[in-house]
């Protein structure tokens, strides 16, 4: 059963409070590639997992794993089921968000998503401590002198 589109922006409705739930997981596994091969494979229509395996050339096995976690997280939305060709049930999804961006500064991760639904969620996710201006991390000085030499 294919959805309309009502009940497809509900689903990416929940898909969005779940991803709220997971934000620094978001940051994580935005930066892995096949997540973004799937999210732009399923950003104009829901797709089954066989048909996003078949589009993405991402083996069948590995691509239910990373889908079953992009939906876990909020990335992508079930949107129904369809009948397969072996008489089964296939769920169908779609993804949430429909842009992103990455900012790279001051030993942070700063993403910006927008949603399908036009929400936006800003996430910082800081990757180091900051240091305050002129101190030097121990052990620089020896490789900055053996540079100079």
């Amino acid at each position: 059963m294919r959805t309309t589109g009502d009940q497809e922006e509900v689903c990416i409705l929940e898909a969005i409070r779940t991803a709220n739930m997971h934000r620094d997981e978001l940051v994580e596994t935005l930066v892995d590639n096949s997540v973004l091969i799937i999210a732009a494979a399923t950003a104009r229509r829901a797709l089954t997992v066989r048909e996003i395996s078949a589009v993405t050339a991402i083996p069948l096995a590995t691509c239910y794993k990373i889908v079953e976690k992009m939906s876990a997280i909020g990335l992508l939305a079930e949107t129904g089921k369809v009948r397969t060709s072996t008489r089964g049930k296939a769920s169908m999804y779609t993804a949430s968000m429909k842009t992103f961006s990455v900012d790279l500064s001051n030993g942070s991760i700063d993403m910006n998503v927008t949603w399908k639904n036009g929400q936006i969620m800003n996430i910082n996710h800081e990757v180091c401590t900051p240091m305050p201006q002129g101190e030097v991390p121990a052990g620089a000085d020896a490789a900055l002198g053996m540079m100079a030499k």
